[in-house]
């Protein structure tokens, strides 16, 4: 009886430290399972950072096409000034060059004027 009654208490132990052992391997597998939830949340900030730089990548090339296109519309414009001031040139060339025309024509008609004016000149023999 003594001995049967030992061996239940070793057999109850025996079940308790099983049963112990159980729980710790329960707790190192939920310990896992935080670390995997961890290292999955790192990734994915990972992910968002990603996601920002490239965003940031985005707006300063927007940044640079909007400076081009500022540049372009810059040398448009001189470009456009530049043609009306060769216009202007040519403008100003063309009254001159009809300036000088109208002076010929001036001197020409006091020439054919003076002309006129002279007397005739017979010369008897």
């Amino acid at each position: 009886m003594y001995s049967a009654q030992q061996q239940q208490q070793q057999q109850q132990e025996q079940q308790q430290q099983q049963q112990q052992q159980q729980q710790q391997q329960q707790q190192q597998q939920q310990q896992q399972q935080q670390q995997q939830q961890q290292q999955q949340q790192q990734q994915q900030q990972q992910q968002q950072q990603r996601q920002q730089q490239q965003q940031q990548q985005q707006q300063q090339q927007q940044q640079q096409q909007q400076q081009q296109q500022q540049q372009q519309q810059k040398e448009q414009q001189q470009q456009e000034q530049q043609q009306q001031q060769q216009q202007q040139q040519q403008q100003q060339q063309q009254q001159r060059q009809q300036q000088r025309q109208q002076q010929q024509q001036q001197q020409q008609q006091q020439q054919q004027q003076q002309e006129r004016k002279q007397p005739v000149s017979i010369n008897c023999y």
